[in-house]
């Protein structure tokens, strides 16, 4: 049976979120409920999702989450992948509902939903606010944390305080962190292969992939977000360990830090990742 999800992100920015979307579209194991985005211009990030998906002839709801961190930091930047929307296009599966409402509405409808966190997670803690026992209906994976290395990793960074509520909330999270998902680096040969596909999906993913190497300079995706949607299918492929997990609010140099602590645990964290295995399950998955 397949697993019912949703997806929080910020695709637009990284280019592995719309891989992370191609990967949980055409995935038999999963079962795609809905698309919530969050962080910034949350609108062009909607269309994004909302273009891709109708490359495979669907139509998954979107819905637009929060542009700010909870403490009220929007971010002013367009994503860069932009560029591959054209004026005047229609995108009909976007909702009006905001994303904390979708997310509360099918965890009322579904046992045992799964919530796939790839972006900051402020509309993971809204929901958590206007929804009563959401921890008790859902299960949360989440791109997120750093663990074994001293740094703020880029989602937990963008609002730390949605991550402290998360972990607080019961939900007891498996964080894929930057330890792991750093070694899952798309081989050159498969950035090739996409590139050539003559599938509507992978030459709309290309072209994402062009704009973000235009931005960055990079021209290899390291596939983080895919890994946190492959764990779903594969459990083989990280090792995790449960433990307490905080994160660091105050420090002027330290603040988005994920420090693992003695407690009692609140979240699994992944200590190792099978690439070649992870890779395969992608390749096969994608293409």
């Amino acid at each position: 049976m397949s697993k019912r999800i949703i997806l929080d992100t910020d695709i637009g920015d990284d280019i592995d979120d719309a891989f992370a979307l191609l990967f949980a579209l055409k995935c038999s194991e999963l079962e795609l409920e809905a698309v919530t985005v969050v962080w910034g211009d949350v609108e062009t990030r909607a269309k994004l999702a909302s273009k891709l998906i109708s490359t495979l002839g669907l139509k998954t709801p979107v819905a637009k989450g929060s542009p700010q961190s909870l403490l009220g930091f929007k971010p002013g930047w367009k994503p860069c992948q932009a560029e591959v929307l054209k004026r005047d296009e229609a995108f009909p599966n976007i909702l009006e509902t905001p994303a904390w409402n979708i997310v509360s509405e099918k965890a009322c409808e579904i046992d045992g939903l799964h919530l796939v966190s790839i972006g900051p997670m402020t509309n993971v803690a809204l929901t958590l606010f206007f929804k009563h026992g959401l921890e008790k209906r859902v299960s949360l994976t989440s791109m997120a944390g750093v663990f074994k290395s001293p740094g703020a990793e880029y989602n937990v960074k963008c609002d730390p305080e949605a991550l402290s509520i998360v972990l607080k909330s019961g939900l007891n999270p498996l964080l894929v962190g930057l330890d792991v998902t750093m070694r899952c680096v798309m081989p050159v040969d498969m950035v090739e292969k996409l590139k050539v596909s003559g599938k509507p999906e992978h030459r709309l993913v290309s072209a994402m992939l062009e704009a973000w190497t235009g931005s960055t300079g990079f021209r290899q995706p390291v596939l983080h977000d895919p890994l946190a949607l492959a764990t779903l299918v594969d459990d083989k492929i990280v090792k995790v360990e449960k433990t307490r997990v905080e994160v660091e609010l105050k420090g002027e140099y330290t603040r988005g830090f994920t420090v693992l602590t003695n407690g009692s645990p609140n979240a699994s964290v992944c200590l190792s990742v099978d690439v070649d295995r992870f890779l395969k399950l992608f390749e096969e998955v994608v293409f």
